[in-house]
């Protein structure tokens, strides 16, 4: 059986590769450390304090909000992006220059997630 891991442990775990750190020490740890709850969810304290940030996209945010959440996105020019079903959408053209800019490793850690 195959256990699956809260995203925020999947990312512990990716920024802490190279500390050789398991799933599950991770998840334990940050349990313990009251970083997340049992449910893999971030506690108020964390999102409070800024040790996690909240990813959460609303509905029809202004293109600055937008950008102040994704600020990658600021090199790009404002035509390429459209405001569909109330959220901002980019081509299929700059989405796999993205992905090929991910799988060439020419983003940092931030800029990833």
């Amino acid at each position: 059986m195959k256990i699956v891991y809260p995203p925020l442990v999947e990312q512990s775990v990716t920024y802490h590769s190279n500390e050789g750190i398991s799933k599950a020490e991770m998840y334990r740890s940050m349990v313990e450390k009251g970083i997340i709850t049992e449910n893999g969810l971030p506690t108020p304290y964390t999102l409070e304090n800024g040790w996690i940030k909240d990813f959460y996209e609303e509905e029809n945010l202004s293109f600055e909000s937008f950008l102040a959440m994704y600020p990658i996105f600021e090199q790009y020019d404002q035509e390429l992006f459209k405001l569909v079903d109330g959220f901002w959408e980019i081509p299929v053209t700059l989405k796999r220059e993205l992905l090929q800019e991910l799988d060439s490793g020419n983003f940092d850690y931030d800029e990833k997630i």
